[in-house]
């Protein structure tokens, strides 16, 4: 099977600079990647103006780097396919990085570092206008969204309203009335939600509820094992850790690798895995080897590295394929989550107005036994989030994470509006590789230049749904999967040995120890 790499090696005048472009553009990646997750000035007790000027240097010298690579793209003789595709990710890792340049002082005031009100706007619009490019304008500048927000926002609070006390109650309802920007309508709003209700309800008469079922430890460590040995995913393994979330993670060192046996793994996070109940571990098999797992094993057979924008498509399909659990595709509808929340009230009010709104909101959604202490850190860790690369002082917010709810909705909206032949077009593509949304459209020039034996690749199978009905005890059989989720579309048939493990891993699940 020939790769990306052999392809591009073979053309004239590209084996001086190829490998260039893989070191600088997976570098940026990894550069940009710790600057979302981790602070411009850790550890410092302060910042200085030499800090800030030195940050901005390292800036600099990456961009001009980047305009530098795209140079050698034009000279080069890389075909058209190519050379778009490793513009695309120039373009975005290098509007990343202008974006951090701009938020630079404003981090740095985060620090005790002083800067004049009138700069402070000048740095937010800048950010702003990349945020519009890379994450989608605002919520608030969109009325049709910001009422889903809001929407759900009152719900939560009709749900929920008697873990506040009427003064609390009285204002979360009045931050819902400033959000709007003028008067909520909540007449409107309760006649939405009440609608909504009475199509959303559900039918299912089952007598087993999962969400209330809960394994040990040891337990679902096995059967994530025997998961990944279902598919073959020789180079994956289970690793119990300190995190708080299930994640696919890339092993980065020879000795947590066991001398290179095994490329990456599959977390489970220790404190927090015999709280997940069996539904959410079957949906996290959709959602970690289905479409993270499984798209780190294809692109190591197609383009071989991983490329930058490539989370934001699979993020949303991860949770998509949660929802597909046990709905159908026809009938799913995205709901605006924490994030949308977050960055609505973040887009209104400055650090101490979203901080008491947290607060509130927590109070609210969180257990009836979570401590003030807790609530007041998860409002303040909140606030930290979704105020970075922007101001504390001013209203303005991060809106990274919407942007993974917001393609979702529209591959949703795409899905359900399109026949079952370019639903599997579509899953093919996606299955191709980790390759960004913009990027899909490459596929069909990738799979011309490469010589992919597809035969190779892998596409899930999506378990998940096949035990919950098994646990039900009905009958499910590969016609009836087609016919009700279209993602079985793409499978052909069920190996004997296949249906044997699944038969295994159900064997498992219900076993109880006497």
């Amino acid at each position: 099977m020939k790769t990306f790499l052999d392809y591009t090696q073979d053309l004239d005048s590209t084996k001086t600079w190829f490998d260039s472009v893989t070191r600088w553009l997976l570098s940026y990646y990894i550069s940009w990647k710790n600057l979302i997750t981790n602070n411009f000035f850790e550890n410092r007790l302060f910042v200085t103006k030499e800090d800030i000027e030195k940050k901005i240097k390292e800036l600099d010298k990456k961009l001009f780097e980047i305009k530098k690579l795209k140079k050698e793209i034009i000279n080069s003789n890389l075909p058209e396919i190519e050379k778009n595709f490793v513009f695309n990710n120039l373009n975005s890792i290098g509007l990343k990085f202008i974006m951090f340049k701009y938020s630079i002082y404003l981090e740095a005031e985060k620090w005790g570092f002083e800067i004049d009100d009138a700069k402070r706007i000048i740095y937010l619009k800048r950010v702003n206008k990349i945020q519009d490019i890379v994450y989608w304008p605002e919520i608030s500048s969109d009325e049709w969204e910001k009422q889903r927000v809001l929407d759900e926002m009152y719900k939560k609070f009709l749900k929920w309203k008697s873990k506040l006390t009427e003064t609390e109650q009285q204002s979360y309802l009045s931050f819902l009335q400033e959000l709007w920007y003028s008067n909520f309508d909540f007449p409107n709003s309760w006649n939405r939600i009440q609608k909504e209700k009475k199509s959303t309800k559900n039918n299912n008469n089952s007598k087993l509820d999962l969400s209330k079922i809960f394994l040990t430890k040891q337990k679902i460590i096995h059967i994530f094992e025997l998961l990944l040995d279902l598919y073959w995913l020789k180079q994956f393994k289970v690793s119990l850790e300190s995190y708080t979330s299930f994640s696919v993670q890339k092993i980065e060192n020879e000795l947590e690798s066991e001398n290179w046996k095994y490329t990456h793994k599959l977390v489970i996070p220790k404190l927090k895995v015999e709280k997940t109940s069996l539904k959410k571990i079957l949906e996290l098999f959709d959602h970690e080897v289905w479409v993270h797992a499984i798209r780190w094993n294809n692109t190591f057979l197609t383009i071989k590295v991983i490329w930058d924008r490539y989370v934001n498509i699979e993020e949303w399909f991860a949770t998509l394929s949660q929802k597909l659990f046990d709905e159908n595709i026809d009938k799913v509808k995205v709901i605006p989550n924490i994030w949308h929340i977050s960055s609505l009230v973040a887009e209104k009010y400055n650090w101490e107005s979203c901080q008491k709104f947290f607060e509130l909101y927590f109070k609210l959604t969180k257990p009836k036994d979570t401590s003030k202490d807790e609530i007041i850190l998860l409002a303040k860790n909140r606030v930290i989030r979704i105020k970075k690369f922007v101001s504390l002082k001013e209203p303005w917010a991060n809106r990274k994470d919407t942007s993974y709810t917001r393609w979702q909705t529209q591959v949703v909206d795409y899905l359900q509006s399109v026949i079952d032949v370019d639903r599997q077009k579509f899953l093919k593509d996606f299955y191709f590789s980790k390759l960004s949304f913009e990027d899909i459209w490459l596929v069909e020039e990738f799979r011309k230049s490469l010589w992919i034996d597809e035969t190779e690749l892998k596409y899930p199978l999506w378990i998940g749904k096949i035990l919950y009905k098994k646990l039900l005890w009905e009958k499910v059989t590969l016609s009836w999967l087609q016919e009700e989720d279209f993602r079985f579309q793409v499978i052909e048939k069920f190996s004997i040995w296949v249906k044997r493990k699944i038969v295994r891993i159900l064997q498992e699940i219900r076993w109880k120890k006497k």
